[in-house]
């Protein structure tokens, strides 16, 4: 899986890991049935809205065949998988994951107004980023095998205040309100009511959720057919403010509108914005156990995608054709590719140590030889080493931590604590996948670390940097290298 030279990345991301919940389903307004759960059954108080005035068609009405709809100010983000290689598709979005299951295939649906699609066989996924938005709608096209079995977890969008190239870790997380939330747009079995691969609902982690395993939000309860194309948009709205509980999430089908759910306190920041899109086919054998399949072996894990568009407005299915024929977009490719689009560039330089001259104010170990670039490093202990008052900078989202780490024995992770004047404790950020007797860069946000081991309390931010601690669970003797310390306001 991916294994990221920074923070530990997870593989079982946002619930990867997490058991399939169970659901209470609650009467809502307007006869939709909204259904909210979690690993304990505890059900949630979201209530279902009224369906909304009807969109016209939605931006897909303006572009016959989608041709030129990347052109609209308002679209983020397009994908119709005409142009391109497997690996250049992957590097456009920024991240692929196991890209040799992915093939480009001729299946279309109907309205297609392309010549390719993707399929995806047994896991994969695709990730990138849009810039950061209040609301965002995301459409795409879909087909299941016929033979499909239940799937694991499915299409994410994803409120993320430090994005990466990459998904984060986060199964049985309750994230922080300034950090991160998200919603998943999956196929579920419900227990085995339905036959595979199930019927759409939400999946969904944020601050106010009620058990860490997340929410489940129903909408009509319409098999899907496997063997046929679907259009699916999902829309993810914020709260309007930090203390305004009137965020939304909705999805349609086909055009139709299947579930949409209100009176959500999503983020406690407007700092915190959408701005990651998870195409995500994850399987594995417990779906088929928890909905008693009566024979996975005979399934057949595949999925075809085609002619995805984010935007900040409803989009709908695909209308018309183009005036020229088949048509082929311009393809979009990941915010994070365009430094400064996401997140604020790191400033400037205040504090450097390369250990060349002796160990500066570090204490805890000694400068060793076999740094980084060949000449000296400092070598720490599991107690740790730390720096006190060798800079100073106020914490802002540019602010930016850098060294590089080489693990002597068995560590795998090491973790930075750095004291917080402001709540009077260690704010933590944890680093892994380190190797033994390789070096690995290390770059985070400083508003990154957080009050407690678990990373769930305030962060750093508003406080001021001045210190800094890496300590690692290991044996007396054994010692990891610090090299290249930079520090960047």
């Amino acid at each position: 899986m991916f294994c990221r030279t920074r923070a530990l990345w997870r593989p079982l991301a946002m619930g990867w890991a997490a058991v399939l919940v169970s659901c209470i389903g609650l009467p809502a307004p307007g006869g939709e049935k909204l259904r909210a759960g979690s690993a304990s059954g505890a059900a949630s108080s979201q209530a279902a809205l009224p369906a909304p005035t009807p969109e016209q068609g939605g931006l897909a009405s303006l572009y016959p065949g989608d041709e030129g709809i990347e052109r609209d100010p308002r679209v983020l983000f397009v994908e119709d998988f005409e142009t391109g290689s497997i690996e250049e598709i992957g590097a456009r979005w920024g991240n692929i994951y196991k890209a040799e299951n992915f093939r480009l295939t001729d299946d279309l649906h109907a309205n297609s107004p392309g010549t390719r699609s993707i399929r995806i066989s047994e896991n994969g996924h695709l990730f990138t980023h849009t810039k950061g938005v209040d609301t965002l709608y995301a459409r795409f096209y879909v087909k299941f095998h016929e033979k499909t079995g239940y799937i694991h977890h499915f299409v994410h969008l994803v409120a993320d205040r430090t994005p990466e190239p990459w998904p984060k870790g986060g199964a049985g997380e309750t994230p922080p309100g300034d950090a991160k939330f998200s919603t998943g747009i999956e196929p579920t079995g419900r227990w085995g009511k339905f036959p595979p691969p199930g019927v759409w609902n939400f999946y969904t982690y944020w601050h106010e959720m009620k058990t860490k395993w997340g929410s489940v939000y129903d909408g009509k309860q319409e098999p899907i057919q496997p063997g046929r194309w679907y259009c699916v948009e999902a829309m993810l709205k914020a709260n309007s403010s930090p203390d305004k509980a009137d965020g939304e999430q909705a999805f349609w089908v086909d055009g139709e509108l299947y579930g949409r759910f209100g009176g959500f306190r999503w983020r406690t920041t407007d700092k915190l914005k959408i701005n990651s899109f998870w195409l995500l086919y994850y399987n594995t054998d417990q779906p088929a156990r928890h909905n008693n399949d009566p024979d996975p072996k005979s399934r057949v894990m595949q999925v075809w995608f085609d002619d995805i568009v984010l935007a900040t407005e409803y989009i709908g299915p695909i209308r018309g054709k183009p005036a020229s024929g088949k048509k082929k977009a311009v393809p979009s490719k990941s915010a994070l590719l365009t430094p400064g689009l996401l997140l604020p560039l790191p400033g400037k330089v205040v504090f450097t140590e390369g250990f060349e001259e002796g160990p500066g104010r570090f204490q805890g170990g000694e400068v060793v030889q076999g740094g980084a670039s060949g000449s000296k490093a400092y070598a720490f202990p599991p107690a740790g080493v730390s720096v006190w008052n060798a800079f100073s900078t106020p914490v802002a989202e540019s602010t930016t931590l850098r060294f590089k780490l080489k693990p002597l024995g068995d560590a795998r992770e090491v973790h930075v604590l750095i004291w917080s004047k402001k709540h009077k404790d260690n704010c933590r950020f944890t680093i892994g996948g380190l190797r033994k007797n390789e070096w690995t860069p290390v770059e985070f946000r400083a508003i990154e670390a957080r009050v407690g081991w678990a990373r769930t309390g305030p962060s750093l931010e508003g406080d001021v940097l001045d210190n800094l601690k890496l300590v690692f669970e290991g044996q007396p003797d054994d010692r990891v290298l610090l090299d290249d310390v930079e520090i960047c306001r």
